[in-house]
């Protein structure tokens, strides 16, 4: 999706891309390719043909597409830098935001799960980012990724934050997650099935008193938030990519 991709290009919209793909230029060497441009001057193209060769220079690194495209578009980056992504989702305790104590964060690559428990190895944590590219989340931008930083000062983010909160919305699918999830067919296991972010809370609070299965439960139901994600990209990718290329843009 990221080559078939123009509205990274200054002063191209949507439905300028749209144009372009309507004209048989559906990817970047199909737009290097061609003489005369329906709609565009001489100069125009020139101009745009150049950016698209720098972007053909630019095509692994992440940073230099985050900085240019559209927030509500990044998630056209999500195939081309899916070998450096991963899924992120934090249990937290305390009421004092965004200063929270981070209990648990887990992180997810699509291959290794690794969970980071505070009074075990959460100082880690931090170092784990540096070789990724890009993050999934779902309500990230408005809770996990302002808590994580306060709690690390200095943190390096990946340049690439994809929220699913925000993308499946744009798709109708409206709601937290564990609403979200069985329309997808995902049904959590018995033991973590109707959980939430309160009773992670309550579970901390158990095991600070001892409770060693409290702990345990905790960590499953952090890697069912986690794990989750992956499918729930997955989908949204597909049924983002679907909307565009059949010009309904609107109905994401």
């Amino acid at each position: 999706m990221l080559k078939r991709t123009f509205v990274h290009l200054p002063g191209v919209g949507l439905k300028t891309e749209a144009h372009f793909w309507r004209s048989g230029l559906t990817t970047w060497e199909d737009f290097l390719a061609a003489g005369l441009i329906s709609g565009l001057g001489p100069a125009r193209v020139d101009c745009l043909k150049d950016l698209v060769r720098e972007s053909l220079n630019h095509l692994d690194e992440a940073r230099y597409f985050a900085s240019r495209l559209p927030g509500p578009e990044q998630w056209r980056l999500f195939r081309h830098f899916q070998g450096r992504a991963a899924y992120l989702d934090i249990e937290t305790h305390g009421s004092d935001w965004p200063t929270l104590q981070v209990t648990v964060v887990g992180l997810f690559d699509g291959v290794t799960l690794k969970q980071f428990v505070h009074g075990y190895n959460l100082e880690e944590f931090p170092e784990t980012l540096a070789d990724l590219d890009l993050l999934v989340t779902f309500n990230g931008t408005q809770f996990d990724l302002p808590v994580l930083k306060a709690y690390f000062p200095g943190l390096r983010l990946p340049p690439i934050h994809l929220d699913l909160r925000f993308i499946l919305a744009r798709l109708g699918f409206k709601g937290g997650l564990k609403k979200i999830e069985p329309k997808f067919g995902v049904h959590r296991p018995p033991e973590v099935a109707g959980m939430d972010g309160y009773h992670a809370v309550l579970l901390w609070e158990r095991h600070l008193r001892g409770d060693l299965a409290a702990l345990d439960l905790l960590l499953e139901y952090n890697r069912e938030d986690v794990a989750n994600l992956e499918m729930l990209m997955e989908r949204a990718f597909g049924l983002c990519r679907e909307a565009v290329l059949a010009g309904r843009p609107g109905k994401m």
